[in-house]
């Protein structure tokens, strides 16, 4: 069990990358994505994101789910916009190609909170896809 994780507030570390891991391939899913697209109002899609995550072992609540995706989100633009400028040093981050096979092909996003992109994820998984959908309805 992610013993680490526990529910405190959004700022508690999670567990490490088996953690970030399972937590990216939940957002890869089509639907979640499809239903982030959709929505401004998504406490019902982090919520589902959190029960899937207790499944395999971590506890989270919502808002550390939703907390998350906004960091994950944050540093993959930063490290987007540095490695595209011509003659910058590139930066690495350890996350940017599970961030980039989601939202690498999508899109310009329109400006709304919930995402990068507005269009379908290049990245699909199979992995946990059965019981992270089975939580949204």
């Amino acid at each position: 069990m992610g013993l680490g994780a526990g529910v405190g507030g959004p700022g508690l570390s999670w567990t490490g990358k088996g953690e970030v891991k399972i937590f990216l391939s939940l957002l890869a899913d089509d639907r979640i994505q499809h239903k982030l697209d959709g929505s401004v109002r998504n406490k019902n899609i982090f919520q589902g994101l959190a029960q899937t995550m207790s499944t395999h072992g971590y506890e989270r609540i919502s808002k550390q789910c939703r907390e998350k995706f906004k960091k994950l989100k944050a540093e993959y633009r930063s490290v987007k916009v540095q490695n595209s400028r011509s003659g910058a040093d590139r930066r690495y981050w350890k996350w940017f190609a599970d961030m980039d096979a989601i939202y690498g092909e999508r899109p310009v996003s329109n400006g709304r909170e919930s995402g990068v992109d507005t269009a379908t994820p290049a990245y699909s998984t199979t992995v946990m896809r059965t019981e992270c959908c089975a939580s949204f309805g």
